[in-house]
């Protein structure tokens, strides 16, 4: 009688330790636009997209120093066009060292927005 019951004790542990185990804690939900995008920046986003000279630009989300920082970018142009926006949607200002780090250190690169989609 106790050999049958600590076999459906172990059997149920097993089975619960298999549906916890099978869970992936780390998986963060796909990128969305109306979520996950600052108000403000959505404002200039509409604003891109209803003017001819800033055709072909893309808008990227990527993390560096632990934050979300927005860059918006004319992939036909220098970055003279380019802004930098952070996780409220306020615009961020980089001296060139500043800019220079974060070009090589930004990390974990998604697409906010690109022209025409």
């Amino acid at each position: 009688m106790e050999f049958k019951m600590l076999k459906k004790i172990f059997i149920a542990l097993f089975i619960v330790l298999s549906i916890i185990g099978c869970r992936n804690e780390n998986v963060n939900e796909p990128f969305n636009y109306e979520r996950d995008t600052p108000v403000l920046l959505k404002e200039k986003i509409d604003s891109i997209s209803s003017n001819r000279e800033y055709y072909g630009t893309n808008v990227y989300r990527y993390e560096w120093k632990q934050n979300y920082i927005y860059h918006i970018m004319i992939p036909i142009s220098s970055c003279a066009y380019c802004e930098l926006y952070d996780s409220r949607g306020k615009k961020i200002k980089l001296n060139e060292n500043e800019f220079s780090s974060f070009l090589q250190t930004k990390s974990n690169k998604i697409i906010v927005w690109e022209w025409g989609k």
